[in-house]
C-alpha cells in the first residue's frame, strides 16, 4: 500500500470521527450547549433594542432561557464577553430558530473555510497541486477546526481576517493589512498581541491602518451599547474571565503559556508568583520574535516570521481556546511550503522539526489530552518547540544569506 493511500485511509478515518463525535453531542447542541449559544443571546438582545443590557448577566440569563434547555449542566448564562460590534453579525441569524440558527452558522464557517483555502491555494505553490475541496477536507481533519463546529465560534472568521491581513503584508499594503487586522478585534486577546509584533516589523502605516479599523469598531460598539456599558464592559470581562463560576476556562484547558505554566494544581496554589512568571515568559516570546524583524525583508523570510508571530500571539493570549487554534492553518501551509519547496540540496532529515507539527496536527492527541487526562495545556509545550523549530530555520537561512553573499564578495 503505498503512502499516499495510507494517507487517505488516515484522513477518512479522522474525518469519520470527527463525524461521529459530533452525532454522538447532536442532543447538546440542539439544547443550546455550545459557545453559539452566547453568540445568539447577543443577537437577541441587541434586536430587541436592549443594547445598553448587552453585558449585565441577569440579561443574558433571561434571553437564554427563552431557548435554552440546558439548566443541568449550567446554572448561570454563557457570558458574551465579545466587543458589542461583533452581535450585529449575529441579529440576522435571531430570525430563525437555535437548531436553525446554528445551522445556518456551521453552514456560512463551511463557505469562509472555503474561501480561506482558496486563498492559501493561490499564494503558496505546495498547495497548487491539489484541488481547494482537498484542501477543505485537510482543514476539517483538524482538530480545532472541529472544535470550532462543535461549539458554533468564530475562530474561522479570525483565520480569514488574518490571512486577508498576511496577503495584503505580503503585497506591501501595509495599510490594508492593518485595517483587516483591526477587524479581528473581536478575538483581541489574540489580535492585540500580533498586531504589536506586525506593527514592529512594518512600522506606522500598519499601525494606522489598525488604528482606523479599530476606530471604527469602537465607534460602532458606542452605538450599539452607550458609553456606560462601554465603560463597565472591560470589568465585565474580568469578571467572567478570571472566575470559574461564571465561565472562566480552567487553566488546564488553555493550549497556552498561561495553561502550560499554570495549569497545574500546585501552580494554582502558589498564586500571584505564577502569574509573574506567565508575564515575564510572554514577554520574552514576544520580545524574541519581534527581533526577527530583519528576517522579514525578504518573501520567504516572511512568510517564516509570520508564522512565528501567529504561534507567539496564540502563545502568550490570555484566554487562548482550542478552536482559537484554527490560526494554524495558515503557518501550517507556509511552513510545508518551506520544506517542500527548499532546493534538494538544501533539504535535511529535521525530525525535531517536523514531530511538533505532526502532533499538532494529529487528532487522536488532542481527543487524548482532553478526553483521557483533561490536559490540553499540554498543547502548548509542542506549540514553543514548534515556534523554535521555525525560528531555527530563520537563522540558517540567514546564515545561508550570509555566506552566499562572503562567496560573492570573495
Amino acid at each position: 500500500m503505498s503512502y499516499k493511500t495510507m494517507g487517505r485511509f488516515f484522513i477518512v478515518a479522522i474525518l469519520s470521527t470527527h463525524a461521529f463525535f459530533l452525532w454522538k453531542v447532536r442532543d447538546r447542541i440542539l439544547r443550546a450547549d455550545p459557545d453559539f449559544t452566547s453568540f445568539y443571546s447577543a443577537g437577541k438582545i441587541v434586536r430587541d433594542g436592549r443594547g445598553p443590557e448587552l453585558y449585565d448577566f441577569h440579561t443574558q440569563q433571561k434571553t437564554q432561557a427563552e431557548f435554552s434547555s440546558n439548566g443541568d449542566i449550567r446554572k448561570g448564562p454563557l457570558a458574551y464577553i465579545h466587543p458589542p460590534f461583533e452581535a450585529l453579525l449575529f441579529v440576522p441569524l435571531t430570525f430563525l430558530s437555535y437548531p436553525a440558527a446554528f445551522a445556518v452558522w456551521a453552514c456560512l464557517n463551511f463557505v469562509i473555510l472555503f474561501v480561506v483555502c482558496r486563498f492559501l491555494r493561490d499564494d503558496i505553490s505546495l498547495l497548487r497541486a491539489f484541488p481547494v475541496w482537498q484542501i477543505v477536507v485537510l482543514c476539517l481533519a483538524f482538530f480545532p477546526v472541529l472544535a470550532n463546529f462543535h461549539q458554533g465560534q468564530d475562530a474561522i472568521l479570525l483565520l480569514l481576517i488574518v490571512v486577508l491581513a498576511f496577503r495584503s503584508i505580503e503585497s506591501r499594503k501595509d495599510f490594508a493589512g492593518g485595517c483587516w487586522l483591526g477587524l479581528g478585534i473581536f478575538k483581541y486577546h489574540l489580535v492585540l498581541p500580533l498586531a504589536l509584533i506586525l506593527v514592529i516589523w512594518k512600522g506606522r502605516r500598519l499601525l494606522i491602518g489598525f488604528a482606523a479599523s479599530v476606530t471604527a469598531t469602537i465607534l460602532v460598539s458606542l452605538v450599539v451599547v452607550g458609553w456606560r456599558t462601554a465603560i463597565r464592559y472591560p470589568v465585565f470581562v474580568w469578571q467572567v474571565v478570571s472566575e470559574p463560576k461564571f465561565g472562566g476556562l480552567p487553566f488546564h484547558r488553555m493550549p497556552n503559556l498561561l495553561g502550560l505554566i499554570a495549569g497545574w494544581p500546585l501552580t494554582v496554589r502558589i498564586g500571584w508568583p505564577i502569574q509573574v512568571v506567565v508575564i515575564a515568559a510572554s514577554l520574552a516570546l514576544m520580545t524574541m520574535v519581534m527581533r526577527l524583524r530583519p528576517e522579514t525583508a525578504t518573501r520567504e523570510g516572511l512568510r517564516l516570521c509570520f508564522s512565528c508571530a501567529v504561534v507567539v500571539a496564540v502563545l502568550v493570549g490570555y484566554c487562548t481556546n482550542t478552536y482559537d487554534l484554527c490560526l494554524f492553518i495558515l503557518p501550517l501551509a507556509l511552513y510545508a511550503d518551506y520544506w517542500v519547496t527548499r532546493p534538494r540540496s538544501d533539504l535535511r532529515p529535521s525530525a525535531l522539526s517536523i514531530f511538533p507539527v505532526v502532533v499538532i496536527c494529529l487528532s487522536p492527541v488532542w481527543f487524548f489530552l482532553w478526553m483521557k487526562w483533561d490536559r490540553i495545556n499540554l498543547m502548548a509545550f509542542f506549540l514553543l518547540w514548534w515556534f523554535f523549530a521555525v525560528r531555527n530555520d530563520l537563522v540558517a537561512l540567514k546564515f545561508k544569506a550570509e555566506s552566499t553573499r562572503s562567496v560573492a564578495v570573495t
